[in-house]
């Protein structure tokens, strides 16, 4: 096992023991007792009570040698007939990311190329730490697959505030910060949308200048807080286009009987010429018809569109797209144990709520019946 890849990171985290679970953050410490008595040593709240490190990986080799005694071979032999004992050696190029302190739960967390580079959950919570100073608020953080997804969630009030969608319907836009310790996901910042009373969250993903860059831990302090006001204004212009759209989604009706092949062609649901057995025999269905999988999904989703917290929202663009958002993040259709990978907030199921979201604005911005319905 080798040394950790940042021992300024397992410093961090043995001050944290001394501090009462408050690491004290890097970027604020000073170079003399001097400077320590003129200014108060600042604090970052822990948010996770674990972190990760590099260690280097080893393979097992097995030395084997012929009981006849008349030929000695190290490595695969035709006929292995006596293990003499056995070596590890360290595996070239690659190392692994593990758990360091906290609940052990799954102490190795990814295997990648010695190019890889972690980013700590210290690191993370430094940015959060930036945020908050900025006058943003925790709502919640947590991880997904066992710690190798880890999220926060905040509240920049003023600037992400929350809105009225026809006037009756409230939405609320949340800052989530998001990063992960598998190369499964960049470290990103997200502006989820949610309806506060059924916590529907739609990410929006946006090529915004300044809505979608990364604050970089090694930046000096002032710039980092540049950095974040920048990006919770870029959010905040953002999450306001976002209601001007659900306005329009609000304001375009579709009729019930457009939703099977909505909900067909956003899943990807198709038709087709089925085989049954029958007595023995195999009888091809009389017409195309879906599978019982894809039959058993669309009876979800038409039971998400017709759940009480979507009908009194008519039969809209606005609705159909509830229907998906709450399917994919409630429904028991959906295991829970694939939201526990993140699939609702990172994962496919994410990509597919923005997916519905992009087709529906396209018919909505198109098909010119959104009830005289004008842009701010």
């Amino acid at each position: 096992r080798q040394p950790p890849f940042n021992s300024v990171n397992k410093g961090n985290s043995n001050m944290s023991n001394l501090n009462g679970g408050n690491r004290i953050n890097p970027l604020y410490s000073f170079a003399s007792l001097a400077e320590a008595i003129k200014h108060p040593v600042q604090t970052v709240q822990r948010l996770f009570n674990w972190d990760v490190e590099e260690v280097g990986l080893f393979t097992m080799k097995q030395n084997i040698v012929e009981v006849d005694g008349q030929r000695q071979n190290h490595g695969p032999v035709p006929q292995v007939t006596h293990i003499t004992n056995n070596e590890y050696v360290p595996v070239s190029g690659y190392k692994a990311i593990v758990r360091s302190g906290g609940i052990p739960g799954d102490e190795i967390l990814h295997v990648a190329p010695n190019s890889y580079q972690i980013i700590s959950n210290a690191q993370f919570e430094d940015v959060v730490a930036d945020y908050l100073k900025q006058g943003c608020e925790y709502v919640r953080h947590g991880t997904f697959n066992n710690g190798r997804q880890i999220y926060v969630q905040l509240k920049c009030p003023g600037m992400l505030k929350p809105f009225l969608i026809g006037g009756t319907d409230a939405v609320d836009a949340l800052m989530t910060i998001v990063s992960s310790h598998n190369g499964t996901l960049a470290y990103k910042n997200l502006l989820n949308m949610g309806r506060l009373f059924c916590n529907n969250q739609l990410a929006m993903l946006s090529r915004m200048p300044g809505a979608s860059f990364v604050i970089k831990h090694t930046k000096s302090a002032t710039k980092r807080i540049e950095d974040v006001q920048a990006q919770i204004s870029a959010m905040g212009k953002l999450a306001r286009q976002t209601v001007e759209s659900f306005e329009l989604l609000n304001a375009t009706p579709i009729s019930r009987w457009e939703n099977e092949q909505f909900f067909a062609d956003l899943f990807g649901m198709k038709k087709e010429i089925r085989i049954s057995t029958i007595n023995g025999k195999e009888v091809p269905s009389p017409e195309p018809v879906y599978s019982g999988k894809a039959l058993n999904m669309l009876e979800a989703l038409h039971e998400a569109y017709s759940h009480e917290l979507q009908r009194d929202l008519g039969n809209t663009a606005w609705r159909l797209l509830n229907s998906v958002t709450y399917y994919v993040d409630h429904s028991p259709h959906i295991r829970e144990s694939r939201r526990e990978k993140g699939y609702h907030m990172t994962g496919n199921g994410a990509t597919i709520k923005y997916r519905a979201y992009t087709r529906l604005l396209t018919q909505a911005q198109s098909n010119g019946h959104s009830q005289g319905w004008e842009p701010s």
